[in-house]
């Protein structure tokens, strides 16, 4: 997968060891498409959520039915 100009930032001035585990806990955090019932991670969609909190509400647009909505980030279970 190519990584997003934010991620090749973090990757750039990081170690290998704190890049996978910046990517490792973005993985973890992702939103569920309220169009297609989808899960995807942060990670997924060129973010970066690292020793993060909360479970803010922004707009993304969804990978998989290319629909862009308000969609609440929250962590996997």
């Amino acid at each position: 997968m190519k990584l997003s100009t934010a991620q090749k930032l973090v990757k750039f001035f990081s170690s290998k060891k704190k890049f996978e585990k910046i990517k490792q806990a973005s993985l973890q955090w992702g939103f569920t498409c309220s169009t297609c019932n989808e899960r995807s991670s942060i990670w997924e969609i060129g973010g970066i959520r690292y020793k993060a909190k909360g479970t803010p509400r922004t707009r993304i647009r969804c990978p998989k039915c290319d629909t862009i909505a308000m969609q609440r980030i929250n962590k996997l279970a």
